[in-house]
């Protein structure tokens, strides 16, 4: 047992457990899965622009289907840039990190509920087919899956902006995860003007 112990504490001692180390492969990480994230959402908005191109046999819009009402579309909007905003004041002023940590979290907890309210509210059936539907579905859906677990996330955060928490000693590191937030903002926001817009 002491062995073990042993090796933790000289694992927890070495270069790559540095900050500064840790910092940058965290932001190389971070990079990394944001840019192979954003392949994963561009195919849904060329799937958008594409089966609303061809739009064969009228089938893009079927008869009845109308556009969800833009005033949900700006709320999840702006509840997803919120998330990012608290976390980078978070980041940035670390005597209130706790407090902008949880308000993050609140407006992402806010955020799935406007998204399940309108997918419970939409206008149209999706199982009636149509291009539309179908990656409005998709790509709203994702959006909340992939924020669900930014969530997640997140509650490690605030459990470490704790006193015995390291967001002190690894306040680089943590900020790298706003970049996600970030992301997530920036395609809620794209995702707004394109479905409720063109």
């Amino acid at each position: 047992m002491s062995e073990r112990m042993a090796t933790s504490a000289a694992a927890a001692t070495s270069d790559e457990w540095a900050p500064a180390v840790d910092a940058r492969v965290t932001r190389i990480g971070m990079r990394m899965f944001v840019g192979a994230d954003a392949f994963f959402f561009a195919a849904f908005f060329f799937a958008f622009f594409y089966l609303r191109s061809m739009n064969n046999n009228n089938s893009w819009l079927p008869a009845g289907t109308t556009h969800p009402t833009p005033g949900i579309g700006a709320l999840i909007a702006a509840l997803a840039i919120l998330i990012a905003v608290f976390h980078m004041a978070a980041m940035r002023n670390l005597s209130m990190s706790r407090t902008m940590l949880w308000l993050a979290l609140a407006a992402g907890v806010l955020f799935i509920g406007a998204q399940v309210y309108e997918f419970q509210h939409l206008g149209f059936d999706p199982q009636q087919g149509g291009g539309y539907p179908s990656v409005f579905v998709g790509l709203k859906g994702v959006i909340m899956i992939q924020t669900a677990g930014a969530l997640v996330w997140l509650g490690t955060h605030i459990a470490q902006s704790g006193p015995a928490g390291d967001m002190l000693t690894r306040r680089a590191t943590a900020s790298s995860f706003s970049n996600f937030l970030w992301f997530l903002a920036a395609i809620g926001l794209i995702a707004y003007l394109v479905l409720y817009f063109v």
